[in-house]
């Protein structure tokens, strides 16, 4: 491939989870405005690699086939907002702490395996995007409390043709047994 890939660490929810973002999502419209994330598209970056040759990709694609993670649970329990980009998110505390070791783990793998540094840039913070070019949601909002239950990892290439954003999963780590 003569493009660079664009490169992110990724874990996407399962289908029940989903739907209920998605329809977080779409609540939000009426406090907030924006535009909600296509519920195909809904996840949560754990690290955000960018752009990367065939070989790095190859190289880091190889590495989380063999990476080997335990299980985990993080609970979403509250909204926010992020004023670049107007982004409406749903996050939580409980469960923070262990993606943001997994976070770490990724980044280092990224260096280790492909020789590709995380951007110095971008400090963690674990959220799901909802919607975007939106106002702030008012402080009660949401009132939901959701348990992400995850198992793997995904790489995932990023794209955009025709002014849409493509996922394409690369590689899935493996999950810890016991």
């Amino acid at each position: 491939m003569t493009q660079p890939y664009r490169l992110f660490f990724a874990l996407w929810p399962d289908s029940e989870l989903r739907d209920r973002l998605a329809t977080l999502a779409h609540e939000a419209r009426r406090h907030c405005g924006g535009r909600a994330t296509p519920p195909d598209k809904l996840h949560l970056t754990l690290a955000f690699i960018g752009e990367a040759g065939a070989a790095q990709a190859e190289s880091l694609t190889a590495a989380t086939r063999r990476l080997c993670m335990a299980p985990g649970t993080w609970r979403l329990d509250h909204g926010g907002h992020f004023r670049g980009g107007g982004i409406v998110w749903l996050g939580g505390d409980d469960g923070a702490e262990t993606l943001t070791a997994l976070h770490r783990r990724l980044a280092a793998l990224a260096e280790a395996a492909a020789g590709l540094p995380l951007p110095s840039d971008r400090p963690f913070r674990p959220h799901v995007t909802l919607r975007r070019r939106a106002k702030p949601p008012p402080a009660a909002w949401p009132g939901v409390t959701l348990d992400w239950h995850y198992r793997r990892v995904a790489l995932v290439a990023s794209s955009q043709r025709d002014g849409q954003h493509r996922y394409r999963t690369l590689a899935v780590s493996e999950t810890a047994s016991g």
